[in-house]
Parts: C-alpha cells; structure tokens; sequence
C-alpha cells in the first residue's frame, strides 16, 4: 500500500509504498505542491514524483 510522503530533498508531496497506489495518494495533491525531483515515475502515462524515502 502506498501512503503520502514528504521529499527529504525538497520538502514537497511525494509517496512512498509498493507503487502500484500512486494515483490514489498523489492526485488530490495540487501541482504545485508536489516534489518536482527526478527521476519521474510514470504509472498510465501520467507523470509522478520520484518515491520517498520513507512515509509521513
């Protein structure tokens, strides 16, 4: 299961878990508030942020 996260690099909305969540935890999260880190990572074509190192 995949829970929201913050990014240790730039202190933004991320994820961390298995991935296979990621939709259901990162799109509520508006654009401007999720980590922009690379690498991306792609789950339906659509673009996500690189997973956290550990959950919130």
């Amino acid at each position: 299961m995949c829970k929201k996260a913050t990014c240790a690099r730039c202190s933004k909305s991320s994820w961390w878990g298995c991935g296979q969540h990621i939709p259901s935890i990162m799109d509520s999260v508006p654009e401007n508030e999720r980590c922009q880190c690379e690498p991306k990572t792609t789950v339906d074509g659509k673009s996500y942020p690189p997973k956290a190192e550990k959950a919130d």
